[in-house]
């Protein structure tokens, strides 16, 4: 009961760290109704949360959400890119959050740059930031070196989408491993028997994802062949160099999932100069979820991070950590979603 009752209560802290300062919450009866649990327990949760300053109750009118904060708070957000279609969406979910709760958010890019990265995290440490969201480059020791910084400044911050190997922080991402899995599933479910995964990187979320696609095969209880695996580092003519000796020959892989989309853009390519048809020949399924899936000659399906929910609780982590609410193995893995379009659509397309 008392597991259930702290559960209730960070839902409902949540819903407070959603609204915008002075709005009303919902009724006690409806909380009641909605979390399933009894009356007093709403009581006793919006009573402590009261005494910790971040509900006020007005007799006859309602329950109210208080300015948490005295002053504004300055967050800093360093990305290793500010475009293309994850990264954006991650920065909607904190501004969302941010411009209804008084809290400054300073954006930064490292352009995957370790020495960039560096100099924006002195460039925070500089403007005395309280807290930082970061989504740490590839490079793993490089990013341990420069973030442990943070740490001896008492700093706290919140990693995101990738760890650091050795650096204890609370982490928000999203699971690479199921969502892999989920779309080599889908594709056996829909008639792929010689399937290929496919990254032109060689790191830990591409290792992840091909760990995922691997469990599919070995979980799946019809007959299915691993075919060739890209997952090494290789760049332009040498990427495309390699896909067309995967799909030369009378034995072609039927069903390939691909580390991103941009990856499968490049198969794309390729399977066109083989007069190949994606969704026809061979299935398809990217990551990401990026805009060019739908302007690809056949649309592309695509698992979809949910970059956007992964920002929100990222700030949301963010702010329980500056009240020291959060320990530094805290971690919280979004959950993805595949988007089926017609380049693995098992009806005729």
């Amino acid at each position: 009961m008392a597991l259930r009752y702290q559960e209730v209560k960070l839902e409902i802290k949540k819903l407070i760290l959603s609204s915008k300062e002075g709005s009303r919450i919902p009724s006690r009866n409806f909380l009641s109704r909605k979390y399933q649990v009894a009356r007093n327990t709403i009581d006793k949760a919006i009573t402590e949360l009261e005494q910790e300053g971040y509900l006020n109750s007005v007799k006859g009118s309602g329950t109210y959400v208080t300015g948490r904060f005295s002053r504004n708070v300055n967050i800093g957000v360093i990305l290793p890119s500010l475009m293309g279609d994850v990264y954006p969406q991650f920065i909607s979910g904190i501004e969302d959050y941010a411009t209804a709760n008084h809290i400054n958010v300073v954006l930064l890019s490292s352009e995957s740059i370790p020495e960039k990265q560096k100099r924006n995290v002195y460039q925070m440490i500089e403007m005395g930031a309280d807290g930082c969201i970061i989504i740490p480059i590839i490079n793993s020791e490089m990013s341990f070196e420069t973030l442990d910084l943070l740490k001896k400044k008492k700093i706290p911050f919140v990693l995101c989408n990738r760890s650091i190997d050795g650096l204890n922080a609370p982490f928000v991402g999203t699971n690479n491993h199921y969502g892999a899995y989920m779309a080599t599933k889908h594709l056996i479910e829909g008639g792929c028997r010689r399937l290929s995964y496919l990254s032109q990187r060689k790191y830990s979320t591409s290792i992840s994802r091909y760990n995922g696609f691997k469990t599919a095969l070995l979980d799946c209880q019809e007959e299915v062949e691993e075919g060739p695996v890209l997952l090494g580092n290789y760049e332009g003519d040498a990427l495309k160099e390699k896909l067309q000796v995967i799909f030369s020959g009378e034995k072609i892989p039927d069903g390939v999932h691909c580390f991103d989309d941009m990856m499968a853009t490049v198969l794309y390519s390729v399977l066109q100069e083989k007069g190949l048809v994606p969704g026809k020949d061979v299935k398809v399924v990217g990551y990401n979820d990026s805009s060019i899936c739908n302007i690809l000659p056949v649309p592309l399906s695509s698992v979809s991070s949910r970059s956007k929910e992964m920002g929100k609780e990222a700030i949301w982590m963010m702010m329980e950590a500056l009240e020291g609410g959060v320990k530094e193995e805290a971690a919280k893995w979004i959950i993805p979603e595949l988007k089926i379009r017609e380049s693995s659509r098992t009806e005729k397309i």
